[in-house]
């Protein structure tokens, strides 16, 4: 066989042009890729709604306790789950948002004095 007669394929250059399936031809990338690829970007979209509902609970939390307990006033989560599940509120949320109040001081709790975190109890600080 003489070297003119083999064909020989000229390297794929990739630009701003090349498709997916002419890297896929290339064997650059699976086919499967594609599935994995879109699976990540609809768990993005899914994390971005969350994080958008986080902050609605987070005001919502916020607003219940305010109307609800007064400074000094010690109450556990049981009560507030219940009063705001019926608002598509979930425990893990309320969670989140208890905890962040928590961490920016506009709740205080007993966490650290009790062994059993069923016996936590949280409070608005009164102001000194």
């Amino acid at each position: 066989m003489s070297k003119s007669s083999l064909k020989t394929k000229a390297p794929v250059v990739i630009n701003g042009n090349t498709t997916v399936l002419e890297l896929v031809a290339a064997g650059l990338i699976k086919i499967g890729m594609l599935e994995t690829w879109n699976k990540r970007l609809k768990r993005g979209a899914e994390k971005k709604s969350d994080s958008l509902s986080q902050d609605r609970c987070d005001q919502a939390i916020a607003f219940y306790l305010g109307m609800t307990y007064k400074p000094g006033d010690r109450f556990r989560k049981k009560p507030i789950e219940k009063a705001v599940l019926q608002y598509g509120i979930s425990r893990t949320m309320m969670d989140k948002s208890i905890k962040r109040l928590v961490d920016e001081g506009h709740l205080v709790n007993n966490a650290h004095e009790v062994n059993n975190q069923c016996h936590t109890r949280h409070w608005i600080p009164e102001a000194e």
